[in-house]
């Protein structure tokens, strides 16, 4: 079972944001640097934030989609998106945040920060295959690694001294 969290507008962003726009807020944008896909699944996001004074402030958020469906990496497109505006408006306004889209990394117990709610996923994750089987050559029984590596190598399944002996008869 996956575990994402959900994060509503919470009265402490709208607070930074009222005291970033007392202290010169003059824009906050976003700019999606990569959309999530089949083969890299995460969503990258930058934000601009300009001050009355000319000052500009960069920040970039990366985050990982659940999974590849459509709904995840525009879940994963608009977290990205939000915490980069949120890295930018602390970094202008020197005030750390409580607020804590999803978590870095998962964690076997999570704990909820005020305002997020527990979303729980019923699809499990796809097991992981590992490539085995026997020596086209001699027949022995090949560790997942050694049929990888031969594989790419020798276009075949190869033990050790048969990848030796096909190496040293090319």
């Amino acid at each position: 079972m996956q575990i994402a969290f959900r994060q509503a507008e919470t009265p402490q962003y709208e607070a930074l944001i009222n005291v970033a726009k007392t202290q010169g807020l003059r824009s906050l944008e976003t700019t999606v640097l990569r959309f999530p896909s089949v083969n890299s699944n995460y969503a990258a996001c930058s934000a601009t934030l300009e001050a009355a004074d000319g000052a500009t402030y960069k920040e970039v958020a990366c985050v990982a989609a659940a999974s590849s469906s459509g709904d995840a990496q525009a879940k994963a497109l608009e977290l990205a998106c939000q915490r980069a505006k949120l890295k930018a408006l602390e970094s202008f306004t020197g005030i750390k945040c409580e607020i804590e889209t999803i978590p870095s990394a998962p964690s076997p117990q999570p704990s909820l920060k005020a305002g997020a709610t527990l979303v729980e996923s019923s699809r499990a994750p796809a097991p992981l295959v590992l490539p085995t089987g026997p020596c086209s050559e001699c027949g022995t029984e090949l560790s997942p690694g050694n049929h990888e590596f031969s594989t790419k190598l020798f276009k075949r399944p190869l033990c050790v001294p048969c990848q030796i002996n096909v190496a040293a008869s090319r």
